[in-house]
């Protein structure tokens, strides 16, 4: 079940209080990404955009009935916050800015959409899921972790 971008910004509002709207929006970016690598569908159902300084939403509108994202979706938002909630929006900007997904954003003709496959793509790759000196989950255990809440 897909939740909505304001359901996933109150989650890191309450494990991170006080954040920026522009640091925010970096780090749906990061939840948005590593969720797609852990074989759902899109945390939340609307759309990111390459933009200058970083990534942006359209405007979000809360909705009348606001869901909490569930489990799976909660524990893929707190790992991003502990990989990346420490680093300055400045650090952030320059992870995005060299990934693939905003790049190609960047360059679309008609929209700077960053298409939810090309972030898929960029954060199942070897580099990000496969490094042995990284003390996150590998590829195989993020498979048996799909499966079990498939």
């Amino acid at each position: 079940m897909t939740a909505s971008a304001i359901s996933v910004i109150k989650a890191i509002e309450i494990n991170r209080p006080g954040l920026s709207e522009t640091k925010r929006n970096l780090l749906l970016f990061f939840c948005q990404g590593h969720y797609l690598a852990l074989g759902g569908d899109a945390l939340f159902g609307e759309a990111l955009y390459a933009v200058e300084h970083g990534v942006a939403l359209d405007d979000l509108s809360e909705p009348d009935v606001l869901e909490p994202p569930h489990s799976g979706a909660l524990n893929a938002i707190n790992g991003v916050l502990q990989r990346y909630a420490d680093l300055s929006p400045a650090d952030l900007r320059t992870l995005i800015q060299a990934s693939a997904p905003w790049q190609l954003a960047m360059k679309s003709v008609g929209s700077p959409r960053i298409e939810l496959a090309w972030l898929r793509d960029w954060f199942t790759r070897p580099d990000e899921t496969d490094d042995p000196a990284d003390e996150r989950p590998t590829r195989k255990q993020l498979a048996a972790w799909a499966a079990r809440n498939a």
